[in-house]
Parts: structure tokens; sequence; C-alpha cells
């Protein structure tokens, strides 16, 4: 199940996959692996842009993204005092 997407800023996917440079349905399968936080509204499929910024700055690693949001503790520099990634 979907974690319920914040009051933060949310970017449609298709916004997500020409930033990121691959396509919408690579983002739906980030979403579904955890790696991007989304969710379905009305019918389409949004992105917070946190996640988008943080999958950004670990260079499309999911690896080193899933790594840093389980276990950097928020030392890396990239995240808020509550868990959320910052935005550069």
């Amino acid at each position: 199940m979907q974690e319920k997407l914040d009051t933060g800023e949310i970017v449609p996917i298709m916004e997500a996959a020409e930033e990121l440079g691959t396509t919408h349905l690579r983002i739906l399968m980030l979403i579904k692996e955890g790696v991007l936080k989304g969710e379905q509204q009305g019918g389409e499929w949004f992105v917070t842009r946190e996640s988008v910024d943080c999958f950004r700055k670990h260079g499309g690693d999911v690896r080193a993204q899933t790594a840093c949001r389980t276990s950097c503790g928020g030392n890396c520099g990239n995240h808020r005092m509550d868990g959320a990634v910052t935005g550069e």
C-alpha cells in the first residue's frame, strides 16, 4: 500500500520522467519499488518533488538513494530534520 503524499510539491510523472531522462513507465516502477514517493490522484500519477530531487542527487542510482533514505540518519546533507529530502 502506498503511503499518502504529504502537502509538499508534487509533479506529474510525465514531467518527472522528462527531468530524469527516463520514461513514465520507469517512474511508475520506481514508485512501486518504493524508490520514489508517489500516488494516483484523479486518474493521474504524481511524485513528490523531494523524491525526484533525491533520486537525481544520488545520480539515479536506486541502491544509493535507497541506502541513503534508510541508513544515512540525515547525515548526508540531503535531508531535513523531519526526514524529508531537501531540494536544491
